[in-house]
């Protein structure tokens, strides 16, 4: 009776360290992600609030 609870704890912990290895390795990419994005919509601002010649 003590198999499964004993399965689904181990595969609980390899879940949840899969899930922190993968925000670990990839917080990186999503900063630059982040910053990337920001940069675009600031330029995208700034087109829109130049003034027409």
């Amino acid at each position: 009776m003590r198999a499964p609870r004993g399965q689904s704890m181990v595969e609980y912990a390899v879940v949840a360290a899969a899930i922190l290895g993968f925000t670990v390795l990839g917080w990186p990419f999503l900063t630059q992600l982040l910053n990337a994005l920001h940069r675009y919509f600031q330029s995208i601002y700034y087109i829109i609030q130049s003034p027409v010649p």
